[in-house]
């Protein structure tokens, strides 16, 4: 009898402790029960806005009142205030110089003023781009020509490229006009007498000085005369008898006059892909800045609401009340450990008396 008696005390026991575990799994279903959050993204002049302002200190919804615990700032995000405009400088390899943005620019009659600045890797496109270069041609004789298409090397500055390409002629200038004195060219004349030769179809007296005849030479040889001038003539060696005629050889010596000539060919040239840079800036117009600050603050925050409960007794039956099953299998219990504690203290107490 007494080991019953034992094991009734140790079920009460077992409730007893079990009771705190019970309400205490309460606490925390109404922890989850009776907590909301509202989640808003809103604009501020100020990045120390808590984000307090934007939620209602008190929350009702669907009857029930809730009241504001807390707020949590999960992103925030500066923009300008004012009118916003942005410079992408050209695609560039290499130094920087030359190519960020100035600190303030115009544009439409509006100043800007630099807000920020970065670099970003990009990689280009194939390019088409006009490319020209020069090539300067010396020395150049009145009767020769200058090359209409010509093969050039062109570059691409900003992309550090350098390609050989075939291009035409779209420009010229002369640098330099001069006298040159290393003209010189050969005369052959034939039958060749005593007293006369012949220098083409002309027949020149034997007694006569070449140099007297240094036009007819120009002539034969289709050279303008004011371009070309032949100061001096002298024979080479004795005549000689070639081919059933006597013919004897000379040389003319005298000046040119040249000219330096830069040519300028030029024309599309495709530029292959190639890894690069890019300065990007940001302008904001210059009158939109204010003392107290020209950024706007874009913020995302999370508002923590807990519901308002009146009396923490009310909350228990309440919250006991959704749980009638397991409310009856308690009271059960409990009947049945009372039933069985008066039963054994009614035994003890007939043994006693025996």
């Amino acid at each position: 009898m007494k080991n019953k008696y034992d094991n009734c005390i140790q079920k009460v026991v077992i409730v007893i402790l079990a009771l705190p575990l019970i309400f205490g799994g309460a606490n925390v279903a109404f922890g989850r029960e009776y907590k909301m959050e509202i989640r808003k993204e809103y604009w501020s002049k100020t990045d120390q806005n808590d984000g307090k302002n934007q939620f209602e200190e008190i929350y009702k919804k669907d009857g029930k009142k809730y009241r504001l615990e807390s707020v949590q700032i999960e992103d925030v995000k500066k923009v300008f205030s004012g009118d916003v405009i942005t410079y992408d400088s050209p695609p560039f390899v290499g130094g920087m110089k030359g190519y960020g943005p100035n600190k303030e620019l115009e544009k439409e009659g509006k100043k800007y003023t630099l807000q920020s600045s970065e670099i970003i890797q990009v990689t280009t496109e194939e390019t088409t781009k006009y490319s020209e270069t020069s090539i300067l041609y010396r020395g150049v004789e009145a009767i020769d020509w200058i090359p209409e298409v010509a093969e050039v090397q062109v570059t691409n500055k900003d992309l550090e490229q350098t390609l050989k390409v075939k291009l035409p002629i779209v420009d010229y200038k002369e640098e330099g006009t001069y006298w040159d004195y290393q003209f010189s060219f050969p005369i052959t004349v034939t039958g060749y007498r005593a007293s006369t030769y012949w220098l083409g179809k002309n027949q020149i007296s034997g007694s006569d000085s070449l140099i007297d005849h240094a036009d007819q030479f120009l002539d034969y040889l289709q050279l303008p005369s004011r371009y070309y001038e032949i100061t001096r003539v002298e024979w080479n060696g004795e005549p000689e008898k070639r081919d059933g005629d006597i013919k004897r050889k000379a040389t003319a010596y005298g000046r040119k006059l040249v000219k330096d000539i830069r040519a300028v060919y030029g024309g599309e040239v495709k530029y292959p892909p190639v890894k690069a840079q890019v300065y990007h800036g940001i302008y904001e117009e210059k009158n939109s800045i204010s003392p107290t600050g020209h950024y706007k603050y874009k913020k995302k925050a999370t508002a923590i609401y807990e519901q308002v409960r009146p009396n923490r007794f009310w909350e228990i039956l309440k919250w006991l009340q959704t749980r009638t099953i397991a409310l009856m299998a308690l009271l059960l219990l409990l009947s049945l450990i009372i039933t069985l504690s008066k039963a054994a203290k009614r035994r003890k107490n007939k043994l006693d008396m025996t």
